[in-house]
């Protein structure tokens, strides 16, 4: 016998796969949906978080304009007191006292020396006297920032001023930084910038990113002053990850609940189906049940029909398959061997179950041949007459002669129609009477079931042809729900009302050969 191929796996996985996501299509859906629904809300809370970004770029513009008049306003002064005191130098006065006071160096000096090298951190601005001489005053660039001070703050807010003709910037608390990206942004003329989070660290801002306004101010003679206002905007990062966090709780958590009970529901429905599966099959080797169970399974709804096979499908697999190691390993013990057999049997029985259960679900139906209308009452009555005698039920029918014939399956209309009586049987009490009646009418045959029982409410009328809608405690809610699909299956009708006096009357309407039932 030849070995299977090794690539057998790897060819049967696209159909595994395939297979596992029809059956969990529903699951497949609500996480794309909730997947989706997640992507949008943090896209929007993205679009937020940038608007608060901009919104704190065009407050730090706003301080970058001020603080740059402010300091236009200062380099002024300073020169009108570098003219003053040459005034007074050319009137023959030195430099007055509060002037003197008010500078840390002023230096006079002949025009032709060359001026000397000013310390760090500061200015100095030079003016002509009418003796020919000049007028120097050095100040700290920090003084020429006093305002700048006043508004920083630390690990949020920081000014910054570059002098003419400079590549450091100056900080109010005299630092000298570095900055490439404020320097692009000077030279290249543009009003903001963002920075990154190692160029903030070495601001000595928090390491989140920030924002810059810049501006430059021309003083004339003083030269081209910049102003830069930088922002760490990780209020506004902690703000929108805070928000985030509470989104992401927000849709997860009742997303999680959401399918944690879905799968407790699922798992208990799956066991209930198991059970009504076990209860089905012991009913086949049980007298006349077998057959009507199974042509209950054969006539169970498509979708039913396929998702109860699926389940069942790869568990019988695995224990056909241990039968048969099983098998080999018993030797002579004949109680074991029988064990197994039995086993295999019963597999081999659900197996046949099953391959019915995907002929109808791959929208197979019964060949349709002439069918006396007699026969099917007379059919149904032998079905079920036991279970009459059983319960002390009067049956009462009455069959019309020269019935039309039907276009059907005979075995699946007795189905159906013992579905009704068996209902009617169970619905009646000891010495109640049923009455089944199967005449002519509008171009084919009614066969109408009448009991005296309980009867059914109003309000369950339309739900009760639903798999699984019953009321009674130990019912299965399939026997109704198999009878309306054997009825569309012949293109008739069922209908449920309540009986005149109490009780209920199911009526199926089978149109004859060659007609078609105008409310199917």
């Amino acid at each position: 016998m030849r070995s299977p191929s090794p690539l057998l796996p790897l060819r049967t996985l696209p159909a595994r796969l395939a297979r596992s996501i029809r059956r969990g299509w529903l699951v497949w859906t609500a996480a794309l949906a909730v997947l989706a629904i997640t992507t949008l809300a943090l896209l929007d809370e993205q679009r937020e978080y940038e608007g608060a970004l901009v919104a704190l770029t065009r407050q730090q513009q706003m301080l970058a304009l001020l603080l740059s008049d402010e300091l236009a306003a200062r380099l002024a002064a300073v020169r009108r007191d570098a003219l003053l005191v040459a005034d007074d130098v050319s009137a023959g006065h030195g430099p007055s006292e509060g002037m003197r006071k008010a500078y840390p160096s002023i230096e006079v000096r002949s025009s032709e020396s060359a001026p000397s090298p000013h310390p760090p951190r500061t200015m100095s601005v030079l003016v002509p006297s009418t003796e020919g001489r000049t007028v120097e005053l050095t100040v700290p660039v920090a003084w020429v920032m006093g305002p700048s001070a006043r508004i920083e703050r630390p690990d949020e807010l920081v000014v910054l001023v570059r002098p003419p003709d400079e590549e450091l910037w100056q900080a109010a608390d005299g630092r000298q930084i570095r900055s490439d990206p404020l320097t692009r942004a000077a030279n290249e003329g543009h009003d903001t910038t963002r920075i990154e989070r190692d160029d903030a660290v070495a601001l000595g801002l928090p390491d989140r990113r920030a924002v810059a306004a810049v501006d430059a101010t021309d003083t004339g003679t003083l030269g081209r002053w910049t102003t830069a206002v930088v922002a760490s905007a990780s209020q506004e990062r902690d703000r929108w990850e805070r928000a985030r966090g509470r989104l992401l709780l927000g849709v997860l958590v009742p997303c999680a609940l959401i399918v944690a009970f879905g799968a407790t529901a699922l798992r208990r429905q799956r066991r209930e189906l198991e059970l009504e599966k076990q209860l089905a099959l012991a009913a086949l080797v049980r007298t006349s049940d077998e057959r009507l169970a199974r042509a209950s399974r054969a006539a169970t709804t498509g979708t039913l029909a396929m998702g109860i096979a699926h389940e069942i499908s790869t568990p019988l697999g695995v224990i056909v398959g241990r039968a048969e190691q099983l098998a080999g390993r018993v030797g002579e013990d004949p109680k074991a061997a029988r064990a197994v057999r039995t086993i295999g049997e019963q597999a081999d029985r659900i197996t046949q179950v099953v391959r019915g259960f995907l002929d109808l679900a791959r929208g197979g139906s019964p060949s349709l041949r002439p069918v006396d209308p007699g026969d099917v009452a007379h059919g149904a009555l032998r079905l079920v007459e036991h279970r009459f005698v059983a319960a002390r039920v009067v049956l009462v029918t009455a069959v019309e002669d020269d019935l039309p014939t039907l276009a059907g399956d005979l075995r699946l209309l007795e189905h159906a129609v013992v579905n009704l009586l068996l209902n009617a049987c169970e619905a009646s009490g000891p010495g109640m009477q049923v009455a089944l009646s199967v005449r002519s009418a509008d171009a084919g045959v009614d066969f109408v079931v009448e009991d005296r029982g309980a009867g059914i409410r109003p309000e369950d009328i339309a739900r009760a042809t639903e798999p699984f809608f019953t009321t009674k405690a130990a019912g299965s809610g399939l026997g109704l729900a198999i009878v309306h699909e054997i009825v569309n299956i012949h293109r008739g009708s069922l209908v449920l009302e309540p009986h005149e006096g109490g009780g209920t009357r199911a009526r199926i309407h089978v149109p004859a050969q060659g007609k078609e039932c105008s409310d199917a």
